[in-house]
C-alpha cells in the first residue's frame, strides 16, 4: 500500500478516501487515516488527508481484494492523538469496505471522542436489568443480567456470554455497537422461549483470560483455566442462589473471537458443564493453532455446538475465504465429537459487533427451540 499520484501499479487499485464534511470542533492538526492495514498506527506519515472546503480527501493505492477496516484520527500540534467517535463523544465502529477496483470511499464522521464518552447517548438497545459484582481471582467481576419482565426468573435457561460490556447497551460497548442481546431474547420470550442472559464484562486482560495457551498477547501467561474454574465454582452457584438451580442441559456458554475460543475450550474441557456452546467467529490462531491440537481425542457427547464465521473476517477477500474454510474444517472435526453441530456463514459479515448482533438471534432460536428435542 502506498500513496497514489504516480504511475499505475499492476495489481493495485486507486482509492480516493473522501470526508465530505468534517464534524464541528474538528481539532487542528494532521488529519490522517489508520486501520487494520496499518495495525492501527497513530503515525500520520504517508496517510494525511488534504483539507479542502468543508471536508478532506486522501488518494492512496491498495491491493485489489483488500478488506478495509478504517478510522480517522487527528494528531494535534502538541502530539495528542484524537480518534473519530460518535455524536456523543463515545467510540465509533470502524468503517468497512472492500477494494474492488479504482473507487471513491466516502467516510461520514459523526464526531470526535471526548470526555463525555457517550454517556448521554440515547440508547438504541436495552440495558441489563441488574448488575452485580462478584469476587474473582483477578479482582471484582461485573456480571450484567437480563431476563424478560413478563416471565418468572426461577429456573430460566441461562446463557453465559463473554465480553459482557458489548452485549447490551451501546454506551458501555467497545466500539459504539452492541449485540442487542436483550432485544433478540425478548423476541424469543414473546414466542414462549424465555431465557436469562448472564454477561461477563472484561478489561484489558482479555487476551489472558480468554486464551488458554501461552502466546505473545497474554505475556505467555494464560488465564483461561482460572476464568473457567471461576465460572463453574463461583458464578454458577451465585446464579443458582439468585435464580434457582438450572441443569447443564439448560446452560449455554457463548462468545465471539477470543470469546469463541474460550467457549469451545471450556465446553470441551468441562463436557458435563454446558449443554450448548455458541462459538462465534472463533479466533483459533494463538500459539500456532494450538487449540486444533488440543481438541484431538476430546468429546462432549451431550453438547450441542453452534459454530459460525463471517465471510469478510480477514485482511483480503482471499484470506477471508481461507478463514471460512478453516472454520468449516473445525466444524467437521467437532461434528463427530458432540451431540450435534450447526455451522453458519454470515454473508457480508465482518469481525465486529454488528455481525455478531445479526447472528445472535439465529443462535438463540436454535438453542432455545432445541432444548427439549
Amino acid at each position: 500500500m502506498r500513496r497514489g499520484g504516480g504511475r499505475y501499479t499492476p495489481g493495485m487499485a486507486r482509492l480516493r478516501v473522501l470526508l465530505p464534511t468534517l464534524p464541528p470542533h474538528t481539532p487542528a492538526g494532521d488529519l490522517f487515516l489508520t486501520g487494520q492495514h496499518r495495525a492501527w498506527s497513530s503515525d500520520p506519515a504517508g496517510w494525511t488527508f488534504r483539507r479542502c472546503g468543508a471536508g478532506a480527501e486522501l488518494n492512496v493505492e491498495f491491493p485489489e481484494g483488500t478488506l478495509l477496516g478504517l478510522k480517522v484520527r487527528v494528531r494535534t500540534a502538541h502530539g495528542q492523538v484524537i480518534e473519530e467517535g460518535n455524536a456523543w463523544g463515545g467510540r465509533a465502529p470502524a468503517h468497512t469496505g472492500a477494494v474492488t477496483g479504482d473507487m471513491t470511499l466516502t467516510l461520514d464522521l459523526a464526531g470526535w471522542q471526548d470526555r463525555r464518552q457517550g454517556r448521554d447517548q440515547p440508547p438504541r438497545s436495552a440495558a441489563p436489568r441488574e448488575e452485580l459484582t462478584l469476587a474473582a481471582p483477578w479482582g471484582e467481576q461485573t456480571v450484567r443480567l437480563w431476563w424478560p419482565a413478563a416471565h418468572p426468573t426461577a429456573a430460566l435457561p441461562r446463557v453465559i456470554l463473554h465480553d459482557g460490556q458489548n452485549v447490551f447497551d451501546e454506551a458501555a460497548s467497545f466500539a459504539g455497537q452492541s449485540w442487542d442481546a436483550a432485544g433478540a431474547a425478548q423476541v424469543l420470550a414473546g414466542e414462549g422461549h424465555p431465557c436469562l442472559i448472564v454477561a461477563l464484562s472484561v478489561n484489558e486482560e482479555r487476551s489472558r483470560r480468554y486464551v488458554p495457551f501461552p502466546f505473545e498477547l497474554n505475556g505467555f501467561q494464560p488465564g483461561a483455566d482460572e476464568y473457567l474454574d471461576w465460572i463453574m465454582g463461583t458464578l454458577q452457584p451465585a446464579l443458582s442462589a439468585r435464580f434457582g438451580n438450572v441443569d447443564a442441559a439448560h446452560t449455554a456458554l457463548a462468545g465471539s473471537s477470543f470469546g469463541g475460543l474460550v467457549t469451545l475450550y471450556g465446553g470441551l474441557r468441562d463436557p458435563q458443564g454446558y449443554g450448548t456452546l455458541g462459538v462465534f467467529s472463533p479466533a483459533v490462531w494463538p500459539a500456532d493453532f494450538e487449540l486444533l491440537r488440543w481438541l484431538q481425542g476430546r468429546t462432549a457427547p451431550d453438547t450441542r455446538v453452534w459454530v459460525d464465521m463471517g465471510d469478510h473476517e480477514a485482511d483480503t477477500v482471499t484470506g477471508a475465504a481461507e478463514v471460512v474454510r478453516r472454520t468449516q474444517d473445525l466444524a467437521a472435526r467437532l461434528r463427530p465429537a458432540v451431540r450435534n453441530l450447526q455451522f453458519t456463514v454470515g454473508a457480508g459479515h465482518w469481525h465486529d459487533e454488528a455481525a455478531w448482533a445479526a447472528r445472535l438471534p439465529g443462535f438463540l432460536r436454535w438453542w432455545l427451540t432445541g432444548l427439549d428435542r
